[in-house]
């Protein structure tokens, strides 16, 4: 895993204008988000985040390691190398899903999505398969017991 070179001054986990991990949002609905983003940031490693739309798809392979939250607690940044990073709006989320599945080649499929108030997909998180056979297990071993412990859909009160 290559460290994620930041701007000068700027520290993974912090927002321009931002506050350290150890101040959580104002608001329990934010609060909540981002306490799960926390608890899937140490074991998640290489991930897709995709967004789409009727018109388009983006995705973008990045670790996830490099998450910043906004002061307010509202917007959470999502960092990939050489810049690249998507702002969610942790205010518009009203569920989180925990998906497991089986894909089309067999192999097993972890997501994490993140539903608006139309219960249509705001931002996607995917866990790829790792390069790394030996950190495959604890990857599944960490989404299970989130799953198990929020369940597979948890409603975020607006």
């Amino acid at each position: 895993m290559s460290p994620i070179e930041l701007s000068p001054g700027r520290e993974a986990g912090y927002f321009l204008g931002g506050v350290g991990p150890d101040v959580l949002p104002r608001f329990k609905e934010t609060r909540m988000i981002r306490e799960i983003l926390e608890e899937c940031q140490p074991g998640f490693a290489e991930v897709v985040l995709m967004l789409a739309n009727n018109g388009a798809t983006a995705e973008v392979y990045t670790m996830f390691e490099d998450i910043r939250f906004a002061e307010d607690g509202n917007v959470v940044t999502f960092m990939a190398e050489g810049g690249t990073h998507l702002h969610m709006h942790m205010n518009e989320v009203r569920e989180v899903r925990f998906i497991h599945n089986t894909n089309a080649e067999g192999l097993p499929s972890y997501s994490l999505w993140f539903i608006d108030n139309e219960d249509q997909p705001m931002l996607r998180v995917y866990l790829r398969k790792s390069e790394k056979e030996e950190t495959n297990q604890p990857r599944h071993d960490l989404f299970i017991g989130l799953q198990k412990k929020y369940g597979e859909s948890l409603a975020i009160p607006s």
